[in-house]
């Protein structure tokens, strides 16, 4: 597939073969095509590119949708009250309170110094929280609970639930569900206007169908320009949408009509995971790495991807070469960073990939909306490279699959994919209907084309990826 630039051809490049009637009659197959083309072409929207592009999308029949997630199943419970000595020692029972009755009488718990004991009774709510009777598991009457284990914040886990030997009776067990998450869709529009001369330079859009067969489509290169715009300020939404109604669903914007705006939160809003750095290190990657792939227990397919600006990938290069050159162990073959091409040296080796040592794998991808969107034009630039400060921000996303999905999926309303229509002047845009009709719809001197579509974008498993943030200074 491929988009090339030529002169109109009235001959070869009629009506029924323009993007504007394709965009009339299926919307829903053309439109993903075409994100996909110009996708390939120009790189300024790669989140559309990867969930509508590589047709990662599902289409509803109403502005709003809704999902279940299971995020990291629940086995410990906190502590609410900081006990005032050690407890347990001599096998004798003692009393511990917790925030929720999550323990479950019988199941052995372990602290976070690894020591183990039993739940003797059912819980008892009073004003701190919900108080259990314990009794410390193991032959040393010696052992005891310390108050480091029972302070106030600290975390049970849950292991199993040991039983009398006889005439024992069954105990209970914790039930957790999937969460709903329920989101609206935004509704977005941009138009634009043509002076009555009209160019003759179209955009010639060359798919191939099924079968190898190859089609084409055309439009005005001037007008495929303004698509271009359009895509990117898609992409924006994708990115940065804030969300404009409340958690009950009421719009906190109105328009002049009268009519709610609403704003679905885009892909940064939907991760809740934030954290920031000044100077970025390995350990730093490390260790949110492996926070990431440590709760994707139920994928397929674990993918993680980095998308950040030139700042950031230059901070990633030199964050894996100053681990390298603060580890004597890591060594070099010849060649690796400098090449030699006759009486020419090169230098220009970059790191774009981090492996884990859990084996998982970091791909890092460029993002242009860091650098170069209204976002980051209109923030403070760093302090050390004079780049926008966005442009150092690294966002792990989480592009595994969960029951036979990708994890982020581009959501759109029927009908409504993409709408694309022209008002006729004194010119009528080409593709758009017969050019020598006498009834026009608009007496200016020109002609305008208008977009609308209505959509998002949904990050299934949000607890799987990480918004990391510069705020060097």
């Amino acid at each position: 597939m491929q988009i090339v630039r030529q002169i109109f051809n009235d001959q070869q490049m009629t009506t029924s073969n323009s993007v504007a009637q394709a965009l009339a009659t299926r919307p829903d197959v053309l439109t993903p095509a075409i994100i996909h083309l110009a996708g390939s072409t120009d790189k300024r929207f790669p989140l559309t590119y990867m969930t509508e592009g590589m047709k990662n999308v599902k289409t509803i029949t109403k502005n709003e949708y809704e999902y279940r997630v299971m995020v990291h199943h629940k086995r410990t419970s906190t502590v609410a009250k900081t006990v005032t000595a050690a407890m347990g020692a001599g096998y004798q029972p003692f009393s511990f309170t917790m925030k929720d009755r999550w323990l479950v009488k019988d199941y052995v718990v372990s602290t976070r110094s690894k020591r183990q004991f039993r739940v003797m009774s059912d819980p008892t709510p009073t004003q701190d929280g919900f108080e259990y009777i314990g009794q410390i598991v193991g032959n040393n009457p010696a052992d005891s609970i310390p108050v480091s284990d029972l302070t106030e914040g600290a975390l049970l886990g849950q292991l199993f639930a040991p039983v009398g030997t006889d005439f024992s009776r069954g105990n209970k067990s914790n039930w957790q569900a999937p969460g709903m998450v329920r989101h609206k869709l935004s509704t977005i529009r941009k138009s634009y206007q043509m002076a009555g001369r009209t160019k003759n330079i179209v955009a010639d859009f060359q798919f191939t169908v099924k079968g190898g067969r190859k089609t084409n489509m055309w439009m005005d290169w001037e007008e495929y320009q303004y698509m271009l715009q359009w895509l990117e300020e898609w992409e924006n939404l994708m990115w940065y949408g804030k969300q404009s109604y409340t958690e009950s669903g009421q719009p906190t914007m109105l328009d002049e009509n009268g009519q709610p705006v609403i704003i679905g939160p885009g892909l940064l809003e939907q991760i809740v995971h934030k954290d920031s750095f000044s100077s970025l290190t390995e350990s730093k990657l490390k260790d949110l790495v492996g926070d990431i792939f440590y709760t994707m227990t139920d994928c397929q397919n674990k993918v993680l991807t980095v998308y950040t600006g030139t700042g950031g990938r230059r901070d990633f290069d030199q964050a894996m070469k100053n681990y390298i050159s603060a580890n004597e162990f890591a060594k070099f073959n010849d060649g690796v960073f400098v090449n030699n091409k006759g009486e020419e040296l090169s230098l220009g080796k970059y790191f774009t990939q981090y492996r884990h040592v859990d084996g998982h794998t970091l791909n890092v991808v460029y993002n242009p909306q860091f650098d170069h969107s209204a976002v980051a034009q209109a923030a403070r630039k760093h302090p050390i490279t004079g780049f926008s400060i966005e442009s150092h921000r690294m966002v792990f996303v989480d592009n595994s699959n969960y029951d036979g999905e990708n994890n982020i999926q581009a959501i759109t309303e029927k009908g409504r994919e993409m709408k694309r229509w022209g008002v006729a002047g004194s010119e009528v845009p080409n593709g758009f209907g017969d050019p020598t009709a006498l009834l026009r719809a608009s007496d200016i001197d020109g002609m305008s084309v208008h977009y609308l579509r209505t959509g998002g974008v949904c990050l299934k498993r949000f607890d799987t990826s990480i918004d990391l943030e510069c705020n060097a200074e």
